[in-house]
């Protein structure tokens, strides 16, 4: 008897007092204060208010573990910019642990820090992507914003303090999704959250949307099914099929497909490279304009 895998998405949340185990790390000279959560306002962060971890339920399920057993990891504040707001601090880091000791009446522990805003943002994203529970689909949306604001994709790898592959392989995700009605299908119905195996589908899809479809359903309809491996398995066979017309039946036609399958990855790093080669001439641009300007 086979077990439904959890949603990719809300199934994949642990126990929610779990969310604790990460630390909040206390600087020298810091100490830790409690304070009422009315005063504290808490503006939009990446991690979305649909996200499984705010539903009513869950943040009861933290409040009781917090009540019970005290607050593992102190939230991140700092003072207030505007003093006619009627609120003494603003959220940095802490937004979950902030809505369940309100929902419970009980004070938030916090730390108080003088921040900026690029500083705060950093901290929301330091905590947010090591956390198991911010969607990848949040984070692409978070990456393709800073892309319009600043240009290149270099300057969001460099923002995020990651690689420009780890930047663009997520902006496909999000197009892959947006573009893609398997795709698109497989994400919201939890069937996978995993960024290559989306781009893989999204791959699969474009050479045979047929194919992807039934992938789709067939690992949604069996549990057990890995997809990764039943979209990869598809894959090769579109790409061979889409070359040939036809199933391998000899060594040689084994050989011919496995040609015909690194050529299309040849294809595909090509693309990117060129992709990549017109977003470091704009970078180059800007940078020679910036010297005019100095000059």
């Amino acid at each position: 008897m086979t077990t439904r895998k959890p949603n990719a998405f809300g199934g994949a949340v642990k126990k929610l007092s779990d969310f604790q185990t990460h630390k909040t790390a206390v600087m020298e000279g810091e100490r830790i204060i409690k304070v009422h959560p009315h005063e504290v306002e808490c503006r939009q962060q990446i991690r979305g208010k649909n996200n499984p971890g705010f539903t009513e339920e869950s943040l009861k399920e933290l409040g009781d573990d917090i009540e019970q057993n005290g607050q593992a990891e102190a939230a991140v504040l700092r003072p207030h910019p505007d003093p006619k707001s009627g609120f003494k601090y603003l959220m940095v880091a802490g937004e979950r642990r902030l809505r369940a000791c309100e929902l419970k009446g009980i004070l938030l522990e916090g730390v108080v820090r003088n921040l900026t805003d690029v500083q705060a943002k950093r901290i929301q994203r330091s905590e947010n992507v090591q956390r198991e529970g911010l969607m990848q689909i949040e984070i692409a949306l978070s990456l393709k914003a800073d892309k319009e604001e600043l240009g290149t994709l270099q300057a969001v790898a460099d923002e995020w303090k990651k690689s420009v592959s780890w930047v663009s392989e997520r902006l496909s995700y999000l197009d892959a999704i947006e573009s893609g009605a398997a795709t698109r299908t497989a994400v919201q119905n939890g069937i996978t959250a995993d960024v290559s195996v989306v781009n893989d589908l999204a791959r699969l899809e474009r050479i045979d949307p047929v194919a992807a479809a039934a992938v789709v359903e067939r690992v949604g309809d069996d549990p057990d099914l890995n997809m990764r491996n039943e979209v990869r398995t598809e894959l090769k066979s579109a790409k061979t099929l889409k070359v040939g017309g036809k199933k391998p039946t000899s060594e040689i036609e084994l050989l011919k497909e496995q040609v015909a399958v690194l050529k299309e990855r040849v294809n595909t790093l090509m693309t990117e490279k060129k992709y990549l080669t017109e977003e470091l001439d704009k970078t180059r641009l800007q940078v020679a304009n910036q010297w005019n300007d100095n000059e």
